[in-house]
This record gives structure tokens, sequence and C-alpha cells, in this order.
């Protein structure tokens, strides 16, 4: 690995920050509102997290601010451009807040280990909006305020970067599902072997299914969640208002049955569904694509 890419899997092995980590996770649980306000913070009605695409707003307009500092520098009316840099970094600063909440949220959901990377990350936005702020009642100096805090930014939204692609927080960990399963629907066994009200575990080729029984219905989801890929088999069945859903035992994202979609918990990606049918009492199953979000 270069060194670069071992710099940023550090964080992940910080282990004195698990206390912190821990801390910030409960107060979150604790101050967050829950329902529909997490469910969007975490970017369930748009299919994927949205804290990265919030991002791009104090991203841009720190960038914007930053430009303006650089053609000020060098343009002979260059201080007639000090009150916009200052109003973009105004609203990079404002904008911080909303897109940390709903890092917030999603850091709730993951593994320790990604909560470490999490919190250098968090602690260096926070850095660059102290500097941000700090600039908007600074005198001269108020444009190498800026620049540190954009650079401390920079840095910690390629660690944010690192720890979605290389530690996959965030991504979709079912998608490549359907593609292992095949077009065909696959015996996985008879009616009468499923336990009833049970979740189990079947293949439909290579793809892992979680199974449903009650009575001669059947019902079945992908199996590997896509929040962070938790085997959903090992979960819990509940009612909900649509219908059976299961709770993954990961993280407690919860799916519909019938539909994939995603109705609780750090999920954003609806889960892949499975079309099922009982002939001659042998059950044919095909995992299809998760359905539009």
């Amino acid at each position: 690995m270069t060194l670069i890419g071992t710099l940023f899997d550090a964080p992940s092995r910080l282990t004195a920050l698990d206390p912190v980590a821990a801390r910030a996770k409960d107060l979150a649980d604790r101050l967050l509102p829950g329902g529909r306000v997490r469910g969007l913070l975490h970017g369930r009605p748009f299919g994927h997290p949205a804290h990265p695409a919030m991002a791009l707003v104090p991203v841009g307009t720190s960038i914007s601010a930053l430009l303006l500092d650089a053609a000020a520098a060098v343009l002979p009316a260059g201080r007639a451009l000090d009150p916009a840099a200052r109003y973009l970094t105004a609203v990079a600063a404002a904008s911080a807040v909303p897109t940390a909440v709903a890092g917030w949220a999603d850091y709730t959901g993951l593994h320790v280990d990604q909560q470490r990377t999490a919190l250098v990350h968090a602690t260096g936005n926070a850095v660059a909006v102290t500097c941000w702020g700090a600039s908007l009642v600074a005198g001269r100096r108020a444009p190498l305020l800026r620049t540190a805090g954009t650079l401390a930014a920079g840095a910690a939204g390629a660690l944010g970067g690192h720890l979605a692609y290389r530690w996959a927080a965030g991504p979709n960990h079912a998608e490549h599902l359907p593609h292992l399963a095949g077009d065909e629907h696959v015996d996985i066994g008879a009616l009468e072997e499923l336990p009833d009200g049970e979740l189990t575990l079947r293949h439909v080729g290579r793809a892992p299914v979680c199974v449903l029984r009650r009575g001669s219905s059947v019902r079945a989801l992908a199996d590997t969640c896509s929040h962070l890929g938790g085997g959903l088999h090992g979960g819990e069945v509940r009612e909900g208002a649509g219908g059976p859903e299961v709770v993954c035992p990961w993280h407690g994202s919860a799916f519909r049955f019938d539909d994939g979609e995603v109705v609780d918990g750090p999920a954003a990606t609806p889960q892949p569904t499975v079309d099922v049918r009982v002939a001659d009492g042998r059950v044919l199953a095909r995992v299809d694509g998760p359905p539009a979000s």
C-alpha cells in the first residue's frame, strides 16, 4: 500500500478513540430525531446516503472563496473581491452544520473501526469550520484563515472518501446479488422443509437469500443487508403496516419482504427482492434487482 493509503488507514486502528466513539454514538442516538427525519438524514428517500451530496455545498463555496482570494492577490482591484469571499465562506460554514448532522446520523450505524476514521474526518471538518468562522471577523488574516479552513476540509474530505470506498461506509452492499443469482427461478427446497414462521438461509445460484414461510405462503429477500452486509436470516421478523418485515441483526435496518423497501434503521438503499413461486410442493426463487427508490 502507498504511504498515503497507509496514512488514511491509520485512524481505523486508533483504539484509543473507542471511548469517544461510543459516547458520540450514544449522544447521537439520544439527540437526533427518529422516524422519517432520521430516514431523511440517512438519505432513504434518495436511495443512497445524503451526507456526501450535502458536502458539495461547503466544499464548493469554500473552494470558490479560495479562488477569489487567489484572484485578489494578483488583480489591482483585488480588495473588491473580499466581500464576496466572505459571503461564500459564511455559506460554507453554515452549510457544514446540516451536513455534519447527516454524517452524525450515518455514524451511528458504522462498525467501530469505521467510527474511528469517521471521528478523525469530523475533527478535520470542525477545524475547517472554526477557521472559516474566525475568518469572518478577522482583518488582513481572513484570506489565510479561509485557506487553512479549505485545506483542512479538503484533507477531511479525502479521508471521508477513503472511509466510503476503502472501508465501504455508505455504498450498497447488496447490489451484486442479482448478478450472482442468474435469471432463472431456482429450486430452493420443498415447502415442508422450510420451518414455519422462521427465517431460513437458502441460495439462488451463488446469491444468499433470506426466506420466510408462513403456512403455504413463502416470501424472500436477498440475504446480504444493503447497509453493511449483515446476514438478514440471523435477524428478527416483525409485522409492519405493509406486511412482514425483517430486521438486520447488525444495525437494525428493517426491510419489507413484499417490496424490499427500507422502513427503519441506517440503511438507505432498498433490498433486492426475490420472486417466489410454489409448484408441486417445491419452492422456486429468482433474485430481482432492488426496487426503484
